[in-house]
């Protein structure tokens, strides 16, 4: 044991002196650096080390130095697993090992330290110490950078990068380069450029040299040849870099077939969603610009021009959250105008909430309104939320507002004025930010005067008035109204009809409509139940007798019909194409209604 042992320590010796050889090489090229010698007894996990290993770590002398794992977590965090990978190969396998990697010492302070290490083995082969020597290179700033970038920046980037000689000879390639070309390194050593590009000649590669030694640095894409003949494309970028007075040259070159490929795939997308944009066009049975709305609006058919000229004002309206009153017969569609009122506002997504004033019990219809607090009333048994708390921040249209009892009236005008309320029997005043579109088919201005409505409240709703035209005004509106109703019905019926006969397009046109586009819709489900192929508008469901709204007397829909024709002549009241021409009246006559009626010509503009 003791002749082994004597080997032992005489092959430690002969190592130490190999690694105090290699560290006075490095003294004399990095003018006497600072060099310590270290030990470590893997049994004991001592170790002991020399004075310069103490300066190194800024640690004070006569100090036990640290533990093994303690020394590595010395190494800047994304080379401490580099390091203890490396210490622990040679404790397990003998390994010897030298370093370059960057500490930070007990003070704070980085440094560079080259590292080296050797094993000392007993007879059974086993590790029982590591030697070596820590080396500091700090101080010297300009080949600590070169050894830094030599052995990390190269290799540890995910591009290939190529070095050229003048001669456009490979003198260096990393190992990403390599396995991007699927060469060894020593392969491509004295290899030209031009040989892994296919579509270069040295005359061109030249050029491209000189052009990137006048902008500093050049980048294109070309394809490169593989070791096995088949091309890749790649981007390049040349420099040209200066080290230490020598001019180099120096390409990065990254695989971009993942992106040519990606590149492929959305044109492919881009040219599907042109195909079918462009079918789309031409599929679409509708077009609209800023001032003409045709077809379908919102589920609204309007071909008529005053129906348009009442869309454009919707549109106008929606973008703000004025209050709207909606002035209609029964059957013109005033929940249509207030949906899309609701729609096209900054408000759609919220829900509109819908209240039928008119199937309001009396009795209840504050509470449905405001809410009311448990108790407030026999047989509030909890609290109940109103409809105006559900719709905050939203719009709620109230359904023939005019059947309101005057005491809710008194309320609503509160919500309208101050965006306040409380509920029935409560104390709390809730605060509300809501949209109000309210309808009506009744004459307001006829139940103030009959103390059924409240003068106030009038104004207040009446900011916005909207009046839907009857169907009788708007009839050539009815051929795209029918065929509306048709597509509907035979969705829901599963049933096809390929044709309307010119005999039932007329009974439709002669008809004047009072119950207007409701009646029109009940009239061609019924008409759908009983067709085959062709609709068929049976007699008996067309009143035989109909009114000439022209030439009437401006009976109980007087009002309404010199508001249509009004719209339509633009205000013109006398004349050739003014409204009493086309009423078939006297312009004084008319003059005389329009007072009588109170129409204001200017608001029906607005």
């Amino acid at each position: 044991m003791g002749e082994l042992d004597a080997i032992d320590q005489e092959d430690l010796i002969i190592k130490l002196r190999e690694a105090e050889n290699r560290v006075k090489e490095l003294e004399e090229a990095f003018h006497q650096t600072k060099t310590g010698i270290w030990e470590y007894n893997i049994d004991t996990e001592e170790i002991v080390w020399s004075k310069e290993v103490y300066e190194i770590y800024g640690l004070a002398q006569g100090l036990t130095p640290p533990r093994l794992e303690e020394i590595i977590r010395y190494s800047s965090p994304e080379e401490q697993s580099k390091v203890e990978l490396i210490i622990m190969s040679a404790i397990a396998e003998g390994i010897p090992y030298s370093i370059f990697c960057e500490i930070e010492d007990n003070n704070g302070k980085h440094r560079y330290v080259r590292a080296t290490g050797v094993a000392t083995k007993n007879n059974l082969g086993q590790v029982i110490r590591l030697s070596g020597t820590i080396c500091d290179l700090s101080e010297h700033n300009e080949n600590q950078q070169n050894l830094k970038f030599s052995d990390f920046t190269i290799e540890s980037i995910s591009d290939g990068i190529y070095w050229f000689d003048d001669d456009l000879r490979f003198v260096r390639v990393n190992q990403a380069a390599a396995d991007l070309l699927d060469y060894k390194r020593e392969e491509l050593i004295g290899k030209k450029g031009i040989d892994i590009n296919p579509r270069f000649s040295m005359k061109k590669s030249i050029s491209l040299w000189k052009e990137t030694k006048e902008k500093g640095s050049l980048s294109f894409i070309t394809n490169h040849r593989r070791k096995d003949g088949s091309e890749i494309p790649v981007e390049i970028t040349n420099n040209i870099i200066n080290w230490k007075g020598k001019e180099f040259k120096c390409s990065v070159v990254r695989d971009i077939t993942e992106r040519k490929n990606n590149e492929k795939i959305l044109q492919s997308a881009l040219d599907e969603i042109k195909i079918l944009k462009s079918k789309l066009e031409k599929e679409n049975k509708y077009l609209r610009d800023e001032i003409n709305i045709e077809y379908n609006f919102d589920e609204i058919v309007a071909e008529n021009k005053n129906c348009k000229n009442l869309l454009k004002k919707i549109e106008q309206v929606s973008r703000t959250s004025s209050t709207v009153l909606i002035l209609g017969e029964t059957g013109t569609g005033k929940e249509l105008f207030a949906r899309a009122i609701h729609n096209l506002s900054d408000r759609n997504s919220n829900t509109l909430i819908k209240v039928n004033c008119a199937a309001l019990p009396i009795q209840l219809a504050e509470s449905e309104l405001f809410g009311h607090e448990k108790g407030s009333f026999t047989g509030a048994v909890g609290r109940k939320i109103g409809k105006f708390e559900v719709a905050d921040k939203s719009s709620i249209f109230l359904d023939e507002v005019g059947e309101l009892p005057m005491e809710v009236q008194a309320k609503l005008l509160r919500v309208l004025q101050e965006g306040e309320f409380e509920r029935v029997g409560g104390n709390e005043t809730i605060k509300v930010d809501v949209r109000i579109i309210a309808a009506t088919n009744k004459n307001l201005e006829e139940a103030i005067k009959q103390k059924e409505f409240r003068e106030d409240l009038f104004y207040r709703l009446n900011v916005f008035p909207i009046y839907p035209s009857p169907l009788r005004n708007r009839k050539s509106d009815i051929p795209a109204l029918v065929a509306h109703f048709l597509k509907k019905f035979e969705n829901r019926m599963g049933k096809k009809i390929f044709s309307i006969p010119n005999t039932t397009m007329e009974k439709l046109l002669k008809y004047d409509w009072p119950g207007n586009i409701r009646e029109l819709e009940n009239i061609i489900e019924r008409a759908m139940i009983t067709s085959e192929e062709d609709l068929i508008v049976e007699d008996p469901l067309i009143p035989k007798s109909t009114r000439n709204f022209e030439n009437s007397k401006l009976e109980d829909t007087e009002k309404q019909t010199i508001i249509d024709v009004l719209i339509e002549t633009q205000g013109k009241v006398s004349g050739p194409s003014g409204a009493a021409e086309k009423l078939g009246v006297n312009p004084k006559t008319l003059e005389s209604k329009i007072r009588k009626f109170n129409i204001d010509k200017r608001k029906i503009f607005n």
